[in-house]
């Protein structure tokens, strides 16, 4: 489930240290959790707070965290989409 409401954009801008403006959605899941974020900048934030974590259990059990994906929206807008 990906949240987006304000509440949950200030709890994980407050976690991980960022803008909650920067905050697009933040999706929460059993093995990491994943966070888009509208700023390369941001993102970096992100990548150097989880970059020692692994994912816990299930298919990618193991998996090193912090890797980003720059996404371009139909519309034109890119978020970076960081496992965390």
């Amino acid at each position: 489930m990906f949240y987006s409401d304000q509440h949950t954009k200030e709890w994980a801008a407050k976690k991980f240290g960022i803008p909650a403006e920067d905050v697009d959605w933040y999706h929460t899941g059993t093995s990491y959790d994943r966070i888009g974020v509208k700023s390369q900048e941001s993102a970096n934030k992100v990548t150097a707070l989880c970059k020692t974590k692994r994912a816990n259990g299930g298919m990618y059990d193991g998996m090193p965290l912090g890797g980003q994906s720059k996404i371009t929206r139909d519309n034109g807008d890119v978020i970076w989409d960081v496992y965390c």
